[in-house]
């Protein structure tokens, strides 16, 4: 649903990622993390972050 909502407004779906991951799975914590950095830094800048900047 909120995926939904994220592409409705203009962001790439793709920039969400939901995870249940339990406080005793650190390393699968840490593997998560490193790959949707990876995945992020391949989409590149958020196209409109100067914008969103701007109203902070």
């Amino acid at each position: 649903m909120l995926k939904t909502l994220l592409e409705t407004i203009g962001i790439a779906p793709d920039r969400l990622r939901l995870e249940w991951i339990s406080a005793s799975e650190g390393n699968k914590f840490g593997k998560v993390v490193d790959q949707f950095v990876e995945e992020i830094k391949e989409l590149g800048p958020y196209p409109m972050g100067g914008l969103l900047n701007d109203r902070v």
